[in-house]
């Protein structure tokens, strides 16, 4: 999913809450094709709103993520890592795929002797990008699913 045009400019005037008649006037749209579009974005769960005399909408948490991120990808994958245990290894891994924009869901970890078996749910990116990401750290890496 990427974020542009339109769509876009709607997502960078709602980092702060605002009412639909005061964004459509901002965007020069009329307020009716406005709201049409922010149901879509809140049915995905990007933005929140507020009904009644103090209304208000506003972009949700995933909204701003996405919005900051530019694009990601509606894909999860299951890993399997092997590597040597030792302080820090953990820390070093989640921190590699948070650069590299994956979104970790699960985390399982197993003891094989001097070694770690770490199973982990990524979103928001692709097997090539986590094979190098991690490369120089872990001694097996498998995709699962």
């Amino acid at each position: 999913m990427k974020v542009e045009g339109l769509t876009k400019k709607i997502m960078e005037n709602l980092k702060e809450p605002t009412t639909i008649k005061e964004l459509a006037k901002k965007l020069n749209i009329h307020p009716k094709n406005l709201d049409v579009k922010i149901r879509v974005l809140r049915d995905l769960g990007l933005v929140e709103t507020k009904k009644g005399r103090n209304g208000w909408v506003r972009l949700s948490k995933e909204g701003l993520y996405l919005l900051e991120k530019g694009e990601i990808k509606l894909n999860s994958l299951k890993l399997q890592i092997v590597a040597k245990d030792r302080i820090g290894l953990l820390a070093d891994i989640t921190s590699k795929i948070s650069k590299i924009g994956g979104n970790i869901t699960s985390t399982i970890l197993e003891r094989d002797g001097e070694d770690v078996i770490i199973y982990l749910i990524v979103e928001n990116v692709e097997k090539e990008e986590i094979e190098n990401a991690l490369k120089d750290i872990v001694k097996k890496f498998s995709i699962i699913w």
